[in-house]
Parts: structure tokens; C-alpha cells; sequence
């Protein structure tokens, strides 16, 4: 290959070899498509797509492609950012099984890159520690995954495997794909269960004495307990190893989530926390605070329990040391406080926060930036967010209006100044409990900063898609740069649904949901709400004229959206109380009487 020195080959792909090659700039990955893709011209030009696809998306936990080219002979070749070289079964070799806190580490890390690509209907396929690569130091480095969605590159018409190339070591194969079918994210689940095991023990749960053994096993075999001092292990692989995949966890986020609550088992067994990298201070150092055994300790802060999990950091609740004043942090994943990028954008966050004095906008009181730790101090809030609000019972049309009202003069005031929040979704808006509800809007995490009119600050690339899919407004899903105004579009995609219990795009599956908003209009809300609630004809054209695909034919501004849901308000009949009834057939009536104040 032109400009590159192969040094070994790391897979056999259906559609590609990858190897590990040096070029000019260092260690590269290097995938190169088989000569008999290019015989048919239609699986080739689907082959050109997905190779684009892969291209465009970017996250802190995959290997990113730095570049694709076409050789002379009309092979693709697709090449990486530089990397060490170094995988997670050279660690295994040199170091031996991980201990606890590691393993958790990297399976946090892994679950959220393959949660990435399942978002973007992508199915790894090919999980095992020899694509997994290790940057950072030697003793507690970060991970990033190969993306080998072009090794096992398929489509309809499947391109013709010999019997003796081997795509993926019977080792690592959910018990689905030994019987022939194709990897699902279930598959990817099991096979992040099965690395993980190996990365622990220093062997996959399942290998026989050949391959035709080792399948068997997937198949029947119970999996393994685990030793004694991994015994709190062993519910966590019962899920991820299950034989049926509807018995694994439903997603990788549940996976995560499950690694997460292990960690805290592990820290209140072992007396630390690896995730919530903090300095461990000894019972009855601090007058006043009355921990049990040893806490964690950032900055003057002592945490007291994890509130949370996001992509680039955890939010824990904690109590400084003198003041006895709570607070929320936000803690930047160990694991990214050794890239700058991630860290520049952290501290970008709360920098922008800190500059919205707002109060839907939840606010900032301090920054921890030390090597290894980094984490921003908010105040403390007392609720739920709006999605757990929207699952335990319908929205009443009044109350869904007022509180995303409050969402969007929040936006006024981010727009103002700039920041862009690019992830509005139910999730990042919390409603606070007391006399008058106030919602918040959180997470600016992938928020954009605009430093003048004429200069963007890009810490995402152009082609990079951030922020949550199903929220998202067309240009943002193509990694398009996007404006003020797909903050609107996610926001008014989160006022239909709590009004209509619904998506504005039809589909059976988040892709579909995802997908039809790039071809098509969204559905009109309809003139009635989930609880029969008339829904006034201005709210329904606010709603309408927010969703639009063509951005140009969207509302201007935050500040538009505001005037236009006041307006609503406004019309709306007297003040009523709705009192919520569940039938015996699971719907909900409504009930109404008047009421002097709202």
C-alpha cells in the first residue's frame, strides 16, 4: 500500500482485511476492501456508503477514520487516526486479568462507543480484546474500540465467505450467530460479556478443545461462576451471557448501567471508587459530617451518592466539608481527562453555563481542573425530569405548555449569547418540586459556543454527529452544522410527544423514527391531546412551523417560540384542576373543576 509499512494483519472481514500499518504519522489501522466487492456494482456503491457513514461518525471511545481513498486497482482503502499499536490482549499478556475497578472502567467506556454505533444502526459484531486499543498510560490506560462495521459489511445480497476465512474466533460468538444468524445489538451485549469475563479471568468463559466444541458450548453450557473475590461479577454475566437474547440486557445502556451499580457494590466492598476518581479520607476526620467507613473526597467537597450517568461525565450529590451546603457535580469520566478535546469541551460547558444567570438554567458555582480530575459544582435541585414525569402518568395540555415555555426562555438566554445546547431531550429537563413548578434545563455538555458572529468554536467536526438521535433535528442527524434553530425543533419534538404520548414520525423501531424525518413532514399533532384535551389551532401551527425539515421555513428564534406558546397560554380556557383517574384498561380520564389561581 502506497505510503504505508504493513507490520501484521489484524482480522479477515465478508467485505474487508484490516491491518496494522506505519505511516508517516505513526501506527495506523488500515482496512482494505476485497477485490470481489467491486463485481457488483450495486453491493459496491452500498459498500461506498456505509464506508462514508463510518467515516462521519466520531466518538472518544471509537478509533475514527482519518481518511479513505480509492487504490488504483478500485479497492477502498480506509485508514485511521494514528494509534499505539497496543490492544487490550497485549495488556492481558504483559499484566495479567484486570482488577475490578479497570474492568468497570474500560466496560463503561465500551458500552457507551457500541450504544454509539447502535444509535447510528450500526452492529459491531466483532467485540474481543484484540480490537481494543490502549492510549494513555501504561498502567491505567483509556480504551478505544476498532469499528469493524465494514469487516461484516452484509446487505441483502451477502458477499460469498470461503469456509476458511474465519470473521470472528468462535470464542467470542453469541450462541444466535453459532445457529447462523446474523450479529444484532444482543449479539454485541453478549460479546461485550464475554470479553469482559476474559479481560478478569485471563480466559473467555466458553473454549473447548476446537471450534466445533467451543460453538457447542455457547449453546448449552451454563456460564462459569467466578472466583470468590469476582463473585459480585456473576449477576452482571448471567444478564450479558444469557443463551436467549431477550433475557441479556435490553441495551448497552442497561448494560452500563448495570457496571455502574456494580462499581458502587465493588467500592463499598473495597473502600474506594474508581470511577469517581476522589482522595479517600479516614471516619471522624471532619467535625460535623458523620460518614460511614472511608468517602470520597474533590476539592472541599464529601460525595454522598451518585445521582447519575452521562456521556462524558457522572453527577454525584455532595456536602462541603465546613459550609454543610449540598450540591450536584458533574465529574468528567477518568477516562477522558487525558484527552484535551474532551476536557476543553467539559470546562467549555460549564464556562457557558456559568455565563447564564437564568432561572430555568441550572447554575454553576465552581470548577475543579486538576490533572486526572476535572468537575464543575451546580446547585443542588429537588425533583424529576420530564421524562420520568411523562412515564409516570399524561401531561396535562396546560402544564406541558408552562414548563416548555420555561425551556424555551431558557434558550433565549443561551441563544444570546451564543451557546447552542444541541441535546434538548427529555432527560436534560428537570422539573423542580415546590409551589410553582420551575423546570431547569441541563447538560450542556455538547453544547456549540459561538465566539463572535464570524468564528465557531469546533470542538466537533463538521460531519460529526452529537447530541441524542431521536431528538434531533435533521441537519443535526446528517453532522450538519446546525444553528439556533434545531435547539426549537428538539424542543418542540419533546412537546408533541408529551402531548400526543407519540413521535411526530411514524416507525417501529428508533431508526425508522430517526430516518423519516430526512425524507418527510412530521404528522400534525391532531386536534385533540392523549387525554382528549382540545388543542388550540395556534399551538398546533407553533408546533407545525418548529418541526419543519427545511430549517429556513422554521421559527426564527427562541424568543418567537416564547411569544407564540404565551399566546397559547393566553388563550386558554379559565384555570382548571385536572385530576388524572386510571381505568381498569390501563387509558386515563380526565376529570376538571375550576379553580381560583393556577
Amino acid at each position: 500500500m502506497n505510503g504505508l509499512d504493513v507490520e501484521e494483519k489484524l482480522a479477515d472481514g465478508s467485505a474487508v482485511e484490516v491491518f496494522l500499518a506505519r505511516s508517516s504519522s505513526g501506527r495506523v489501522l488500515v482496512q482494505v476492501s476485497r477485490p470481489e466487492l467491486g463485481n457488483d456494482i450495486e453491493l459496491y456503491a452500498r459498500f461506498m456508503d456505509v464506508t462514508r457513514r463510518s467515516k462521519q461518525l466520531k466518538h472518544p471511545g471509537l478509533v475514527s477514520v482519518d481518511h479513505v481513498h480509492c487504490a488504483s486497482d478500485g479497492r477502498f482503502v480506509v485508514v485511521s487516526e494514528p494509534v499505539t499499536g497496543r490492544t487490550a490482549a497485549n495488556f492481558l499478556v504483559e499484566r495479567g486479568p484486570l482488577s475490578s475497578d479497570l474492568a468497570i472502567s474500560w466496560g463503561v467506556a465500551l458500552a457507551e462507543a457500541i450504544q454509539f454505533l447502535h444509535d447510528h444502526e450500526l452492529v459491531h459484531g466483532c467485540l474481543s480484546p484484540q480490537h481494543v486499543f490502549l492510549e494513555g498510560e501504561s498502567d491505567t490506560p483509556t480504551v478505544r474500540l476498532l469499528d469493524t462495521a465494514l469487516m461484516l459489511f452484509r446487505d441483502v445480497r451477502s458477499l460469498p465467505v470461503p469456509p476458511s476465512r474465519v470473521l470472528v474466533q468462535p470464542q467470542y460468538l453469541a450462541p444466535e450467530r453459532v445457529a447462523g444468524k446474523r450479529a444484532t445489538p444482543a449479539s454485541d451485549i453478549y460479546g461485550l460479556g464475554v470479553m469482559l469475563y476474559e479481560l478478569l479471568t485471563g480466559a473467555p468463559p466458553f473454549s473447548g478443545e476446537n471450534s466445533g466444541i467451543t460453538r457447542q458450548m455457547h449453546i448449552v453450557s451454563p456460564v462459569p461462576r467466578m472466583p470468590p473475590h469476582l463473585s459480585l461479577w456473576d449477576d452482571v454475566f448471567d444478564r450479558a451471557l444469557a443463551k436467549d437474547p431477550a433475557d441479556r440486557f435490553e441495551s448497552m445502556v442497561a448494560f452500563r448501567q448495570a457496571l455502574v451499580d456494580l462499581e458502587l457494590r465493588v467500592t463499598h466492598v473495597e473502600g474506594q471508587s474508581p470511577i469517581v476518581a476522589g482522595t479517600l479520607i479516614p471516619e471522624g476526620t471532619q467535625p460535623g459530617i458523620k460518614p460511614q467507613g472511608a468517602v470520597n473526597l474533590i476539592g472541599s467537597w464529601i460525595i454522598e451518592k451518585v445521582l447519575g450517568e452521562g456521556g462524558m461525565g457522572r453527577v454525584v450529590q455532595a456536602r462541603h466539608m465546613t459550609l454543610n451546603r449540598q450540591a450536584a457535580i458533574k465529574i468528567l469520566h477518568p477516562e477522558l481527562t487525558s484527552r484535551p478535546d474532551q476536557v476543553q469541551r467539559f470546562v467549555q460547558e460549564a464556562q457557558a453555563i456559568s455565563q447564564l444567570d437564568h432561572p430555568s438554567i441550572v447554575k454553576v458555582f465552581d470548577l475543579i481542573n486538576e490533572p486526572g480530575r476535572v468537575a464543575f459544582v451546580m446547585e443542588a435541585l429537588e425533583g424529576k425530569s420530564l421524562k420520568v414525569l411523562a412515564r409516570e402518568r399524561p401531561m396535562e395540555l396546560r402544564r406541558a405548555v408552562r414548563l416548555i415555555t420555561q425551556a424555551a426562555e431558557a434558550l433565549v438566554a443561551a441563544h444570546r449569547i451564543g451557546v447552542i445546547h444541541r441535546d434538548i431531550k427529555p432527560d436534560n429537563l428537570f422539573v423542580v418540586e415546590g409551589p410553582k413548578e420551575q423546570l431547569k434545563v441541563l447538560d450542556f455538555g455538547v453544547a456549540r459556543v459561538r465566539q463572535s458572529q464570524t468564528e465557531v468554536s469546533r470542538l466537533t467536526q463538521v460531519g460529526q454527529v452529537v447530541g441524542t438521535p431521536l431528538w434531533m433535528a435533521p441537519e443535526q442527524v446528517l453532522g450538519r452544522d446546525v444553528d439556533e434553530r434545531a435547539d426549537l425543533y428538539a424542543l418542540a419534538t419533546v412537546l408533541y410527544t408529551l402531548l400526543a404520548r407519540r413521535f411526530p414520525f411514524e416507525g417501529g423501531a428508533m431508526s425508522e423514527v430517526v430516518m423519516s424525518r430526512l425524507s418527510g413532514e412530521a404528522q400534525p399533532v391532531g386536534e385533540f391531546t392523549f387525554l382528549g384535551e382540545p388543542i388550540p389551532k395556534k399551538l398546533q401551527q407553533v408546533l407545525a412551523v418548529s418541526l419543519a425539515r427545511d430549517v429556513g421555513k422554521r421559527m426564527s428564534s427562541a424568543k418567537a417560540m416564547v411569544d407564540a406558546l404565551n399566546d397559547v397560554m393566553r388563550g386558554l380556557s379559565q384555570p382548571v384542576q385536572e385530576e388524572l383517574e386510571e381505568t381498569p384498561s390501563g387509558r386515563w380520564n380526565l376529570f376538571r373543576r375550576k379553580k381560583s389561581d393556577d
